[in-house]
């Protein structure tokens, strides 16, 4: 029979808001609401009661008072509605009559802006140091294979600088003539 504009009312944390939102009657009948909320310290309503006729809308407002800087779970708006079928009776004294079976909740939540731009820019970093780690990886393993290839290379230096060409002839020679005697 009716239709909320919003599944959750979102407030930030430390401002005062006011936030809008629209009950649609989607019935044939007038349709009459009673608004309750489990935390009236904290929110105030610009109407508890009301009347939608057949296919049109309320417009309802919310506003967080003195609960800016708290953060509270839980917190609802319940919306009972019915038919109502007598225009002369008060609205006031159809809902102390009557406990409407048909009801709408809609959450409230108070947002930590801050907390949120905090978390987000935590991921972002941690998008970047894991990117980060992968190059330092990606930078060790060919610092390795460098070293590895200076290692080869002076070894190889060092082999040739031990012995000078004179000094490879004679180890030549030698190896030649003992070649010879153990033959």
């Amino acid at each position: 029979m009716i239709e909320v504009s919003h599944k959750s009312l979102q407030f930030q944390q430390g401002l005062l808001n006011r936030l809008r939102f629209k009950i649609r009657n989607v019935s044939d009948v007038p349709i009459t609401f009673r608004i309750r909320c489990n935390n009236n310290t904290n929110y105030k309503l610009d109407h508890y009661v009301g009347l939608i006729h057949s296919h049109q809308e309320f417009e309802n407002c919310i506003q967080n008072i003195e609960a800016a800087d708290i953060k509270l779970f839980g917190d609802q708006l319940e919306i009972q509605y019915a038919e109502f079928i007598d225009p002369l009776q008060d609205l006031k004294d159809f809902w102390k009559s009557r406990k409407s079976l048909e009801h709408v909740i809609i959450t409230i939540e108070v947002l930590d802006v801050q907390q949120q731009q905090k978390e987000a820019i935590l991921a972002e970093l941690q998008v970047k140091s894991q990117t980060l780690q992968k190059e330092l990886q990606t930078i060790k393993q060919q610092y390795i294979q460098v070293q590895k290839s200076a290692v080869d290379i002076n070894y190889f230096n060092q082999f040739q600088e031990g012995f000078t060409v004179g000094q490879l002839m004679i180890v030549i020679v030698i190896g030649l003539f003992l070649g010879g005697i153990f033959r």
